[in-house]
């Protein structure tokens, strides 16, 4: 009897333990297939955006860099597209207006 009952614990761990597994790879595959395509072009040169992914282990996009120009900033893109449920944030110590600028347009339905 404690050799069937064992083995019944044995079996039930190791499903439990299948089930987490393949949760979490499910949910991870998701937040990937999720990330934001935000792609700075080159024609700001050295004053070139810069994207932080998952900012902080959050759903965030975070965008420094960029020309600054008296009280605005200036970022200048290829792509700009932010998936559902994610955001886009841009982070200036000095500039009153961020001013983005997206040099190429494509429709994602």
């Amino acid at each position: 009897m404690t050799i069937k009952y064992g083995l019944h614990k044995c079996l039930q761990f190791g499903l439990a333990g299948l089930l987490g597994w393949l949760s979490a790879n499910i949910s991870t595959a998701k937040t990937q297939a999720q990330q934001s395509n935000i792609v700075p072009d080159k024609t700001l040169g050295a004053e070139s955006s810069q994207v932080i992914s998952n900012f902080q282990g959050q759903p965030i996009e975070v965008i420094t860099g960029g020309a600054s120009r008296q009280i605005n900033l200036f970022h200048s893109f290829q792509e700009f597209d932010i998936s559902e449920g994610r955001g886009a944030y841009f982070l200036s110590p000095s500039a009153d207006t961020a001013l983005p600028a997206v040099m190429r347009y494509s429709s994602s339905n």
